[in-house]
């Protein structure tokens, strides 16, 4: 089979994707594995304004029913008692918004379906990926179907198929650290504010589901992970001892998920007419909420690519600019957020008091609270 572009994984930004290229007129075939499976799985995203923007260029902003707006963001170090905190409201800048993935990929999915430029072929198990010519690969599935165009994209995510095939490597950070991710109901209302603390052992998340629910992203450091603190049993105690009964109780909700936490970019984000996006390309820490933002940033870069008067469509060069310039940007957006964590991480009274006094003196400046939300909302880019 034949289309202008093959994507591989219908998740969030495969779909996302499909619906952007087929805004170039582009006839689009999107291959996943099990999208059942796939879709079953529920995250809690954070959105910045950048790809909310995004969202609404391809008609799926408006659709979604349950994106929580932020109201405040508190960074705070060590103590929720700490009066050095940095407090970003949103009447002078918009923060972003929480959003959960079961609700986006509805709506992406029912996009998609229904857009005539774009074919969507669930159960395809991949077999091989073979070389066409000098500059053109093609997919070959395990029932022996060809699957060919101007271009594949891999959206298979972390473990890409496509990228162990032709021998793409990833230049990996280990943060010797582990991810602990779940929801928690409050007795009191959250104002719908989100709140990072960093503690010695690693920072913590609090992101607003709703009035009473945040979505939680604990980050441990391996050295001081104790089983006996971070079970399920325990967490409530913990996270009431962190927040000083300042949500009153806490219920965990669901199951907590962890995982060993690392970052990488791709040695290459395009191989002839192979072109990697989001976590295909990169993966970041999730103490700033940034992965999925990061890879939509990536949508937006191949859409730009249309209008650049380079290469013609069919080149394999076509996205050569897409692929140098978001390898440059999602490594320096690994290395901010790395530098972020390392330093609040550090443990010495010059430190500390240096900290303290540096939050103070950004809290009381609006113009620069102002940039800082701004740079998160342009998903960490230093270009325009």
């Amino acid at each position: 089979m034949k289309k202008d572009i093959v994507i591989v994984g219908a998740g969030v930004i495969g779909m996302s994707l499909a619906l952007s290229l087929s805004q170039r007129d582009k006839k689009v075939l999107i291959l996943e594995k099990d999208i059942k499976k796939s879709h079953s799985i529920n995250r809690i995203y954070s959105i910045s304004n950048k790809s909310k923007n995004l969202f609404k260029e391809i008609e799926v902003w408006n659709e979604l029913n349950s994106v929580n707006e932020i109201k405040n963001m508190v960074i705070l170090y060590r103590s929720f008692e700490d009066k050095n905190n940095i407090s970003f409201r949103s009447d002078l800048q918009k923060i972003g918004f929480i959003a959960q993935s079961s609700d986006i990929t509805s709506v992406l999915y029912k996009k998609v379906m229904a857009d005539k430029n774009i074919e969507l072929i669930d159960k395809v198990n991949l077999k091989s990926i073979i070389e066409r010519d000098e500059n053109n690969y093609e997919i070959e599935s395990s029932e022996s179907d060809i699957y060919s165009g101007d271009y594949i994209f891999s959206c298979e995510g972390t473990n890409s198929f496509i990228k162990d095939q032709i021998s793409i490597n990833n230049l990996i950070k280990d943060y010797d650290s582990k991810a602990f991710v779940f929801n928690i109901q409050t007795e009191k209302s959250n104002n719908n504010s989100a709140y990072q603390i960093f503690l010695e052992n690693g920072p913590i998340a609090f992101l607003p589901v709703s009035e009473n629910e945040f979505s939680m992203v604990i980050s441990v450091r391996n050295k001081f992970n104790d089983s006996n603190i971070y079970c399920k049993e325990n967490l409530t105690q913990y996270l009431n001892q962190i927040t000083n009964g300042s949500f009153g109780e806490i219920d965990i909700l669901g199951e907590v998920i962890n995982f060993n936490l690392f970052g990488y970019n791709s040695d290459s984000y395009k191989h002839k007419n192979i072109v990697f996006v989001g976590d295909s390309a990169h993966s970041v820490h999730p103490l700033a909420g940034m992965g999925l933002n990061l890879g939509l940033s990536d949508i937006i870069e191949i859409y730009k690519a249309f209008d650049l008067d380079i290469y013609k469509f069919g080149d394999h060069r076509f996205f050569d600019k897409y692929a140098r310039k978001q390898k440059i940007i999602n490594s320096q957006a690994r290395q901010q957020l790395e530098l972020i964590e390392r330093f609040y991480s550090l443990e010495n009274s010059l430190i500390k008091n240096l900290v303290g006094f540096g939050m103070s003196k950004i809290n009381k400046n609006d113009f620069l609270k102002k940039n800082i939300v701004n740079h998160a909302n342009q998903n960490l880019s230093l270009f325009n």
